[in-house]
């Protein structure tokens, strides 16, 4: 029993509650009341449950401790693990720090133990969250790719690490996914961190460099042996332009000690970083004092220099020579990018190459003969139509202003700037490769000139760089029996009978450029229209100048259509005829800023200058350009591919150019 219930009972004796004035009781009362105070000192000796409970850090790395603590003023705190009963893990002073170090997340309880070693009711928890270092589980395969054209890398994606740990990963790279790799092998370094520290895993992106370098030979060399002599040493060839997308590069040639007489080919071999190669031709050329060749008139064994696409064409040459002026060296350009024909070792003095045109169009061949002395002869043979052998077909509708002196019967056009309408169509004849029909209609109203027909027979089609097309064939030519509209002034094809042919037929070419296939130069057309049996000429838009010439007259109210297979590619250097008097130059070539044009021409026409990018865009356009005056360009092209086409008088040339 309880000391103070028993002193209470030994007090409460029936004489000491007489003399303390109490009224008698039973003693069934004072048991009640012995039990009652009893209660009330055992309430009083259980303590509260612990009070601020905190971990300090309340999350720690696998591996590490952390302090608790708790607060139950005068009591002890004992710590478990679980929520009742249970053994604790160990006891600490109120507000004292007690360190654990758990494996993975773990809640404790903390218990008030009185000095009279009664527990609290309840326990007070605490969660420790235990964090782990971070581990890579999925990084990337090594990566093997080839440069972007033009560049010294490339760009390079590839999938996200992944990664494991608790707080989840923060995940770096020592180079970006998307950024710029250099040609070689670089190393990728990719580190999972979190507050537990951090693991690194590795893969290598590797750049291929698969681009060979770029050259441009020195100019040809031409030199005189000494008098006497046949041979030349010491020549001073020059340097080749030379660039690389990575940077630089090793250049060599095969030139031999003496040049003998004659062309001797120079090959330059530029070598890259990578092993890469590139090479380019110059021809030096020694001449020894003798006399030079002479070419004769060139013929072709083709009916009107006219073959099929993807058929032959046969030159026949010949030239003049003293009988010891051989052996003879003949080079053919073929003018239709191609390589060229270059026969050596004749004897004789002619020769018959032949040559396999792929491309459709007009092309005029250049031929240069050099004897034995390399004494030449150049000539240009104008020219070989090549006509399509496919669904192509071209039409025409609209109208043109015909240029003053275009209708030889009215050479004034006095009744001011006739409008002329069109209708054209060439096209194929069903089930005949080759052959191509149509139809023409060409009124002058005011002129009163007329050629019709519901259908002709085309000579044949040619298409050159996709958006010019030339066509010839034959018809009849119309004219009303009046002159009315000309006041008097028109005559010869004007006193035809109305309505009724002229009982032969004309000839009449035609040579169109379709817009939408070549922006730059626009819907033009030329019409030329002659007789057949005298060759005289009744109507031409571009008086005097030769078949093969662009057209200048544009077209207005309708539209030139040239059909073309889907993956033609306009070229604009197949639009560079040569001609005679008129050549132009760039220099430097290729250049990093600003470079110079030159033209030598025996016109003083202003001449037109447009400047394209390697995919035909036009990016530079002048006017007004003068002959025999160097022009400088300033520009900030970006590196690449140019092509600068120049055009006076019908006359044009394009020249490649590259800027590093």
């Amino acid at each position: 029993m309880n000391s103070k219930f028993y002193t209470l009972v030994k007090a409460t004796s029936k004489s000491k509650i007489e003399n303390f004035g109490f009224i008698r009781v039973s003693k069934t009362l004072i048991i009640i009341l012995a039990i009652a105070y009893s209660s009330s000192i055992f309430a009083q000796s259980i303590p509260l449950a612990p009070t601020s409970v905190t971990a300090t850090p309340a999350a720690v790395c696998q591996g590490n401790s952390t302090s608790l603590k708790a607060i139950s003023p005068g009591n002890t705190i004992r710590w478990y693990t679980v929520m009742t009963d249970g053994s604790p893990i160990g006891t600490s002073a109120s507000g004292a720090n007690f360190s654990v170090s758990p494996g993975a997340a773990t809640t404790y309880y903390a218990e008030s133990f009185s000095s009279l070693a009664v527990a609290s009711a309840t326990r007070t928890a605490i969660t420790i969250t235990v964090n782990t270092l971070p581990v890579i589980t999925s990084v990337p395969a090594d990566i093997n790719t080839s440069n972007e054209s033009g560049q010294c890398g490339k760009v390079v994606n590839y999938p996200t690490v992944i990664a494991e740990g608790i707080p989840s990963p923060n995940i770096m790279y020592s180079n970006a996914s998307g950024s710029n790799f250099e040609v070689g092998t670089t190393t990728v370094l990719t580190t999972a961190v979190n507050s537990c520290g951090n693991s690194s895993l590795s893969f290598d992106v590797t750049v291929n460099d698969n681009e060979a370098p770029l050259v441009v030979s020195p100019p040809d060399v031409s030199i005189a042996a000494p008098v006497g002599s046949t041979s030349v040493s010491g020549i001073n060839l020059g340097t080749p332009t030379a660039s690389d997308n990575c940077g630089s590069v090793t250049i060599t040639n095969d030139a031999p000690a003496v040049f003998p007489g004659g062309v001797t080919t120079v090959t330059w071999t530029v070598t890259d970083s990578h092993g890469h190669t590139a090479t380019a031709a110059q021809l030096v050329t020694v001449a020894v004092s003798n006399t030079a060749p002479v070419l004769n008139e060139i013929t072709s064994n083709d009916a009107d220099n006219i073959i099929a696409q993807y058929s032959s064409a046969t030159l026949n040459i010949s030239w003049a020579d003293e009988a010891s002026g051989g052996p003879y060296t003949v080079n053919i350009d073929w003018r239709d990018s191609s390589a060229h024909t270059i026969l050596t070792g004749i004897t004789g003095h002619s020769a018959a190459p032949s040559h396999t045109y792929n491309k459709t169009g007009v092309f005029a061949p250049v031929i240069r003969i050099s004897d034995g002395s390399n004494s030449m002869d150049t000539v240009v043979f104008k020219y070989l139509v090549v006509y399509i052998v496919g669904n192509y077909s071209t039409t025409t509708e609209g109208e043109f202003t015909a240029p003053v002196g275009s209708l030889v019967s009215n050479q004034n056009l006095s009744c001011s700037n006739r409008k002329v309408k069109i209708g054209v169509e060439c096209k194929p004849k069903c089930n005949h490769p080759g052959d191509f029909d149509g139809e023409i209609e060409l009124e002058m109203n005011g002129g009163r000139f007329e050629f019709e027909t519901e259908k002709i027979d085309w000579d044949y089609l040619a298409v050159s760089a996709c958006f010019l097309a030339t066509f010839q064939g034959t018809g009849y030519l119309y004219s009303e029996g009046h002159n009315s509209g000309c006041h008097g002034r028109c005559h010869g094809s004007c006193n035809q009978n109305q309505g009724q042919g002229t009982g032969h037929h004309y000839g009449i070419l035609i040579v169109q450029s379709d817009k939408s296939k070549y922006p730059a130069n626009a819907n033009k057309i030329r019409i030329k229209i002659w007789d057949i049996d005298n060759g005289n000429i009744v109507f031409d838009t571009q008086m005097g100048d030769p078949n093969y010439s662009l057209p200048t007259t544009s077209l207005s109210k309708g539209c030139i259509k040239v059909r073309v297979p889907n993956n033609c590619v306009v070229r604009i250097e197949d639009l560079n005829i040569p001609v005679s008097g008129f050549a132009a130059s760039v220099t430097p070539n290729p250049f990093t800023s600003n470079f110079n044009i030159n033209v030598a021409s025996n016109s003083l026409n202003p001449i037109q200058v447009e400047i394209f990018d390697m995919v035909g865009k036009l990016v530079q356009s002048i006017s007004d350009v003068e002959a025999n005056e160097p022009l400088t360009v300033e520009n900030n092209f970006p590196a690449g591919m140019y092509f600068i086409h120049l055009l006076q008088d019908g006359n044009s040339q394009t020249i490649k150019m590259i800027k590093n």
